[in-house]
């Protein structure tokens, strides 16, 4: 990958899926790969978020915590060939492609706690397509 390359993401909601105690992060992507699928096919409602990798900073802030499971997608702009002001059913296509034909680079899983919510969001990086 070009040390400079825009990276965007894609994070969708994933309200059904609990991850497994003793899967190892290197197994996440194919464990869930099938499912990924069908949210990026079917789910309109199943984008959170679409844009530059975000700092995943919530401080613990309930009220900014998305309470549950998110998938999230960290893909050169130049592999997705859109931009920023992609329709969403063009950026769920192009992220669709990248899921489909290739297997990240990393996985891992970050998890943020609030008061009453727990966001843990499972990141699958493609930095070296």
């Amino acid at each position: 990958m070009i040390q400079d390359a825009v990276m965007f993401s894609l994070i969708i909601d994933a309200p059904a899926v609990t991850l497994p105690n003793e899967l190892p992060e290197d197994q996440l992507f194919s464990h869930f790969q099938n499912e990924i699928i069908e949210l990026l096919e079917n789910d309109i409602e199943a984008i959170n978020y679409f844009g530059l990798v975000p700092d995943n900073g919530a401080d613990g802030i309930d009220e900014v915590l998305f309470n549950g499971v998110l998938f999230r997608f960290d893909v050169p702009q130049a592999i997705l060939g859109i931009n920023l002001e992609a329709e969403p059913h063009l950026v769920r296509k192009a992220f669709l492609n990248v899921v489909e034909n290739h297997s990240p680079s990393g996985n891992s899983v970050l998890e943020e706690r609030g008061k009453t919510k727990l966001e843990t969001t499972v990141v699958f990086e493609y930095y070296h397509l």
